[in-house]
């Protein structure tokens, strides 16, 4: 025995020093970044599974993907950037994810506040076209064009103002610049929906089919290293600071570093996941960066697949050698474990024996008469599988390891069936109690410490001191208590209390110390069973008992019920049959594409919807999600409307042929359900495409008109054009506001019918009523448009209108938005009187002046908006006057407001037009005057015109 001791102790040492060499290429200099590799190398994680890793610093002129194809080290760090060689066709696989959202950012001079002042800055990029993917995405997608210079990795022209931004670490560069308090501003590419992995490790497709146990092994040595980092912030900086700090950083800047990338991992969430969905919209992005021809354009093999490649290596090197092995069940454990003519059952047996299937294992049952030949045989050695071990019982034989849990149990405490039930633990005190084993006496004892409870491993002799009052319970786990009591009498023992609801007993397979392989073959094999399927093995194995009454008059009434239901059904189907005709011949006549989405994929359309789309029939989009017509970069803001009903909204679509189109989007619930959402849609391209030109127009015509007013300050009708085009841009605002309700009401009605259709109340009546609704919001829809065209054209000859009715017409343009701001318009006008001029050009003056105070009023803040219209006869003259309670303008503004380009407006709203258009209207074209005061804690504007 002492000889095969020393032998043992040998080939333990020997092995310990015959360690696996492999290397790791870092993607930078050493800092907290890899933090994660260091302590597991440091605190001996990798020697653990047997590996000796390299850490391999970055140097210039490194190419970590070359180096890794090519086997000058075994493992790199890539952004996402490796997605792009994947589908280039380099053969790669990636491992995990350090980080879940990249800590590449844009970092840019505190006075460029959003992405459209970038516009033509300088900005510090690498010279490597692939580096910062996230960041180019975001510049594409808001069609903003930039310098790049070169990346100096430092922060000294940034702070010099050589350059206007730079691409740098939300974990680094910002540190450095709040040290010497340079202001800047951050944009985050997750925050306009390019959420890329950071720090991906991965290895050559080679590499890691040849040595799936050695990448299986760093994967779990290097995450341990990781939570070791995270967890132990402090000590890991310590120790980076002595021995990996090739930069010089100090203590603070490591301490910065490692708490921004702690949140960015997603550490104690999240961390190491990577998701295959994620990957492929990564990838989308990429295409739509870098459009070319890709050899790999599923990247189906590109995340690595752990149990696939490990039970392929397991079944062709260590089975081929050994295949059989010995499983050791209790004597009196069931239904947890037992055999049945030399076959395994309970709950461990189906696992057991699910598991051999799958390795082609043969398993040699060893079944112990009692508690202390069991621990007999497990110490001898005769083991090589137990099949159940709780928490951490399999410590007391010494030459065990445990494998991963598959049982969750409570301890119960089975009494004689006149007592009560225990629903207050203080009945534990004073009371005697006895359990089987060890390990329920500590974990009790743990949780209760005022609990008497001996250990008896005879079941008979303890079931008899319950029976004779010598006990006041027996404690057990409630899977073997059934079978117990079934053993014992139903009669005279019942479960009467649950203990540890909070914390329950987890049992798993032990496996000998020896067979590490085989440990790990067990572990595998339980990853194919989920929590429910263990869950409805435990029930399956637990005893229950079933009593079976026959009623079989009932059953003929149940049959004759059911055949009427079924008559009616059909003759019901009959009825629905022509009213859904009739019903998809409405939706077809909308105006607006129609799209019924189930569990997130498309189950219905409109005609509307694929002419939108440009498809020619439905079954091409039939299963399609929400994100298949959507382009990838507001993917973010449609997963958010998804989640809730949702006002109109607008997003960028993509039809069959490629091309993007602007569309208005509204989306509900249906209610009663939880996974069928309706989804209208209206193509607002060429609107969007005018509301472009306009606002490309507004931004040029600035300088037009200086330029003209320089050569001829009086060239007014440049002036007025341009008031028109800012007015254009304002209506068009205002049509949207116009076309929401309407919409809303659309939608609504489409809703009603789907739930009247649903709950089988459509009728004849019901589809008519709609028919009418439908055709007076398409009215109102249409009669908008003609009332904004009639406001927009130009009139050049005078005509008699009534002031009340231009007024109020005027209003009704703005009257949406007025509403949604709570500003409430007040009228005092006689009916009668009327004017001879230019109805058009009035009715401007009105909208500029009511906007003006629309503007202050909500700049302002101000409680209860009120403004007040007026219009009185004097003997000479028509007197309109227009008061708001937005606190007035400053005194020093009053002469000034009339002024050209002058405007009081906080906001970049301003253009110090409308009253300036206001005045030349009424004094040239009314031979009136334009009057401001302050007055009543508002703004007064008085316009005189003279009567005809």
């Amino acid at each position: 025995m002492k000889h095969l001791f020393f032998i043992f102790i040998i080939s333990s040492f020997l092995y310990s020093n015959n360690l696996k060499s492999v290397s790791i290429q870092l993607k930078w200099k050493h800092q907290f970044q890899f933090a994660g590799f260091y302590m597991a190398k440091e605190l001996g994680f990798y020697k653990d599974v047997g590996l000796d890793v390299e850490i391999k610093e970055f140097e210039k002129n490194t190419n970590i993907i070359d180096d890794i194809t090519n086997q000058k080290s075994n493992f790199g760090i890539d952004d996402s950037s490796l997605i792009y060689h994947k589908l280039n066709g380099v053969d790669v696989v990636a491992l995990f994810p350090i980080f879940q959202t990249s800590p590449i950012t844009l970092i840019t001079q505190e006075n460029l506040k959003t992405l459209n002042s970038l516009e033509n800055k300088n900005i510090e990029f690498s010279t490597n076209e692939l580096a910062n993917i996230s960041i180019k995405a975001i510049l594409k997608a808001n069609n903003i064009q930039i310098n790049q210079i070169p990346h100096t990795f430092v922060v000294n022209n940034f702070i010099a103002k050589k350059s206007d931004a730079i691409i740098g670490y939300s974990s680094n560069q910002p540190y450095y610049l709040d040290e010497k308090q340079i202001k800047y501003n951050i944009f985050n590419p997750k925050d306009f929906g390019f959420d890329f992995y950071g720090d991906m490790i991965f290895t050559s497709k080679e590499f890691a089919k040849n040595n799936p146990k050695i990448v299986s092994d760093f994967i779990k040595a290097t995450k341990k290293g990781w939570e070791y980092a995270f967890s132990n912030i402090p000590q890991t900086i310590d120790f980076i600071y002595k021995n990996y700090n090739t930069q010089n950083k100090s203590k603070e800047s490591l301490y910065y570093e490692a708490n921004i990338l702690k949140d960015l991992s997603g550490f104690g969430k999240n961390f190491a996941e990577i998701k295959e969905e994620k990957i492929k919209e990564i990838a989308n992005i990429i295409s739509l960066l870098f459009p070319q021809k890709y050899i790999n354009t599923n990247l189906d093999d590109f995340i690595w697949n752990e149990k696939y490649e490990l039970i392929n290596y397991y079944k062709n090197n260590y089975l081929k050698q050994k295949s059989e092995f010995t499983v050791c069940i209790h004597d009196n454990m069931f239904p947890i474990d037992g055999a049945t003519n030399g076959v395994l059952t309970g709950i461990s047996g189906d696992i057991l024996n699910k598991i051999a299937n799958q390795f082609d294992l043969k398993l040699q049952i060893i079944q112990a008469k009692n508690i202390k030949d069991y621990l007999q045989n497990t110490i001898s050695g005769k083991c090589d599988i137990l099949s159940i071990t709780a928490e951490d019982a399999y410590k007391q034989y010494g030459t065990i390891n445990r494998s991963n849990s598959y049982l969750e149990s409570n301890a119960v405490i089975i009494t004689k069936i006149d007592k009560p039930f225990i629903e207050n633990y203080s009945f534990l005190e004073n009371k005697k109690f006895i359990t089987r084993y060890k390990v329920f006496q500590n974990y009790l004892a743990h949780f209760y410490p005022e609990i008497n409870i001996a250990v008896n491993t005879n079941i008979e002799d303890s079931m008899s001191k319950l029976e004779n009052d010598d006990i006041d319970g027996y404690i057990t786990d409630n899977i073997t208590a059934d079978d117990i009591i079934q053993k014992f009498g139903y009669g005279k023992f019942k479960i009467s209390g649950i203990l540890g609801l909070n914390k329950p007993l987890e049992g798993a397979f032990g496996v000998i110390n020896s067979k590490p392989e085989l440990l790990e073959i067990i572990n595998l094999g339980l990853l194919d069973f989920n929590k429910k399927e263990l869950e409805q093995l435990k029930e399956k194995w637990k005893v229950s008992r079933y009593t079976t009454v026959i009623d079989y008059s009932l059953i003929w009434e149940v049959i004759s019920i059911f055949i009427i239901i079924l008559l009616f059904i059909l003759f019901f189907l009959v009825i629905l049959k022509k009213h859904n005709k009739e019903l998809n011949e409405w939706l077809n006549s909308t105006i607006e594409g129609i799209a019924i989405f189930e569990n997130g994929e498309l189950i219905k359309a409109n005609k509307q919807l694929l002419t939108i789309l440009g498809y020619d029939n439905f079954e091409e989009i039939y299963g399609k999600s929400h994100l298949d017509f959507i382009v990838p970069w507001e993917y973010h803001i449609i997963k958010e409307k998804l989640q809730f009903n949702q006002e109109p909204y607008e997003m960028t679509f993509i039809k069959k042929d490629g091309t993007k189109f602007d569309a208005l989007v509204k989306g509900h619930q249906i209610d009663g359900t939880k996974n069928i959402r309706i989804s209208t849609i209206i193509d607002i391209s060429e609107l969007k495409n005018t509301q472009r030109k306009l606002k490309k127009l507004n931004i040029d015509l600035e300088q037009k008109v200086q330029e003209e007013l320089e050569k001829n300050k009086n060239q007014q009708m440049i002036i007025f054009q341009q008031s028109k085009l800012t007015e254009m841009g304002m209506m068009l605002n205002m049509i949207a506001h116009q076309w929401r309700q309407p919409l809303n009401n659309i939608s609504l009605m489409v809703n009603t019918i789907i739930l009247k259709q649903k709950k089988d109340h459509l009728t004849i009546e019901n589809l008519d009523r709609f028919k009418s609704n439908f055709q007076e919001q398409i009215n109102y829809l249409s009669n908008t448009i003609d009332d904004f065209k009639n406001f927009f054209k130009p009139k050049k000859e005078k005509e008699l209108f009534i002031l009340r009715d231009s007024i109020l017409t005027t209003y009704s343009l703005v009257k949406p938005i007025f509403d949604k701001n709570q500003i409430q318009l007040n009228f005092n006008i006689d009916s009668k009187i009327s004017y001879f001029g230019y109805k058009n050009e009035f009715s401007q003056v009105i909208l500029n002046i009511i906007n003006n105070s629309k503007d202050a009023l909500i700049e302002k803040n101000i409680e209860n908006k009120l403004i007040d219209i007026f219009v009185s006869l004097s003997q000479k003259d028509i007197i309109i006057t227009i008061q708001d309670n937005a606190n007035g303008v400053k005194n020093s503004d009053l002469e000034k407001i009339f002024e050209l380009y002058y405007s009081t407006k906080k906001s970049l709203n301003g253009t110090g037009l409308g009253l300036y258009i206001s005045k030349i209207i009424i004094q040239e074209h009314f031979n009136g005057a334009i009057i401001a005061s302050n007055k009543n804690n508002g703004l007064e504007i008085i316009i005189k015109i003279p009567r005809n």
